[in-house]
């Protein structure tokens, strides 16, 4: 018997117990509740919406593979979104194989597409899409998917203090690389 069947246990948690008993139905179920936050999630950390469908379809896919492996020591959609870092980390780590861009390449990118009227949101995730990493995948966490600081820690395999100055060390490079870009956009408009 499984600790599903423990009181206060959410339903995605027990659905994966569930699942592993071989109630497919219930894996099902997983796959509804989970599917928006991990297609959340990897798109703020890795990009363009056309790979978000691969990672989402990764992840699942790998859970399903995993279920054996799942504990319940914490909630399952922690376990989920753990099983999507390591499947970002492991698309980022071929992109960077395959292209490696210096940071004023990617300044440019950003400032050309700020003054072609992007919207702000663009804006925004393309700065988010700069941060190194671990201070991305720990912003994204906590500022976007809204999950506590020791929640992340523990997706993340970090202590809770590491997490918190990840995101603090995110939020000034964001506003550090907010100020580049505007400055370089005034200053191209008062050449023009």
């Amino acid at each position: 018997m499984h600790a599903e069947y423990r009181l206060g246990v959410d339903d995605l948690t027990r659905d994966l117990f569930l699942a592993q008993d071989g109630d497919l139905e219930a894996f099902t179920r997983v796959v509804r509740s989970s599917e928006s936050d991990i297609r959340r999630f990897c798109t703020w950390l890795t990009g363009p919406p056309s790979d978000v469908d691969d990672l989402v379809q990764e992840t699942l896919l790998r859970a399903f593979r995993g279920l054996d492996s799942f504990r319940g020591d914490s909630p399952g959609m922690s376990w989920i979104l753990t099983i999507a870092r390591r499947v970002c980390l492991d698309n980022s780590r071929v992109k960077a194989r395959q292209q490696r861009n210096s940071i004023l390449m990617r300044n440019d990118r950003l400032q050309s597409a700020t003054t072609s009227g992007q919207s702000s949101f663009h804006a925004l995730a393309d700065l988010v899409k700069q941060l190194p990493e671990p201070l991305r995948e720990s912003f994204v966490l906590v500022r976007v998917l809204e999950f506590s600081y020791a929640e992340v820690a523990r997706i993340q395999s970090v202590p809770t203090g590491t997490v918190q100055s990840r995101v603090s060390r995110a939020r000034a490079l964001l506003a550090a690389m907010y100020d580049v870009a505007i400055d370089t956009t005034v200053s191209q408009v008062a050449s023009s």
